[in-house]
Parts: C-alpha cells; structure tokens; sequence
C-alpha cells in the first residue's frame, strides 16, 4: 500500500515524461535500449532517471510508513 501511495506521490511532483520513462523501464521492465529509443533519451538519461525516481519512490515509502494511520 505504501508503495502505490509514493508512486503517486512521485508522479504528481516529477515531469511526466520522466515518470513515464521510469515506469515503461522498471514497472513494465522494457530493455533500456526500448525505453531510449521511445523517448528519444539516452541509455544515460533513463539510468538517471531511474536512479532520481528510486530514490523519490524510497523516500515518500519511508514518509508513508512513519506515519500514522488513520
């Protein structure tokens, strides 16, 4: 629950195109190549991304689970 919960959190704060990017490449798992060339990104530019959502995603979870629940 927690995950969904800063998945969204993520979406509503980034680009959407970057978290498109992150989502075709470690949700849907498309080979990195795929995710550039759909993009019109570097290989580069989706590990960053990847890299800058991850730790988002990580960070929101941890705000989530720290707080109490209703």
């Amino acid at each position: 629950m927690a995950l969904r919960g800063g998945l969204q959190r993520v979406k509503r704060r980034v680009e959407p195109v970057h978290f498109q990017i992150f989502d075709c490449y470690v949700r849907k798992e498309w080979p990195v190549k795929e995710v550039a060339q759909a993009f019109r990104v570097t290989a580069g530019q989706v590990y960053l991304i990847k890299n800058r959502l991850s730790a988002l995603v990580a960070t929101e979870v941890r705000r989530l689970e720290a707080s109490p629940q209703p």
